[in-house]
């Protein structure tokens, strides 16, 4: 004879992925999602293809610091009427000295922005991806090197870290349940 199936009054005998015991892995994964997509709305440069590389030539350099102590790296070259400007990376390891003994007012110099920042909201300022005099031989920083900096910081980990344990629960938790279920039918 066939065993007859048991019956339940309204519950379910397998696993829902909304219940109780799945929640914390369903808010791990949301909260990754959630991460990667602010990352992916509020990023300007994904990739190096997103770089423009031009040429131009040097009129003005101010490396100077603002009252509260913070500092103002700034470009200005004659083809471009806004002034280019280094972010807090390059401004923590870019050296000074050395761009103002090797260059001079005349000298020209490539430079890599984003074509995708509004100068005008952004008040005449484009912010710097790479610098180099290519006729000196000369290169203070790359465009590759910057954004993949910008691409592979904290947030980054975090958007993995919270995916993977978000995954990772889900999984422990219909193994768990399984073995609960495989333990009462014995």
């Amino acid at each position: 004879m066939s065993k007859r199936g048991r019956r339940t009054l309204g519950v379910p005998t397998f696993p829902l992925p909304i219940s109780g015991q799945f929640m914390p892995a369903i808010l791990l994964i949301i909260m990754g999602l959630g991460l990667l997509v602010f990352k992916n709305l509020t990023q300007e440069v994904k990739h190096v293809q997103d770089l423009m590389v031009k040429e131009g030539t040097l009129i003005n350099y101010s490396f100077k610091k603002t009252p509260e102590g913070n500092r103002d790296y700034g470009i200005w070259l004659k083809e471009f009427a806004e002034r280019f400007e280094l972010s807090g990376q390059q401004e923590a390891v870019f050296d000074t000295t050395a761009f103002k003994a090797a260059l001079k007012p005349g000298d020209r110099l490539r430079v890599e922005y984003s074509d995708r920042e509004d100068v005008l909201e952004n008040g005449g300022v484009r912010r710097l991806y790479g610098l180099s005099a290519p006729a000196k031989n000369l290169t203070f920083f790359q465009g590759k090197d910057t954004v993949y900096q910008q691409n592979n910081g904290a947030l980054t980990y975090a958007i993995y870290g919270l995916l993977a344990g978000g995954i990772l629960l889900y999984i422990w938790q219909i193994y768990k349940t399984q073995r609960q279920r495989n333990a009462y039918e014995e």
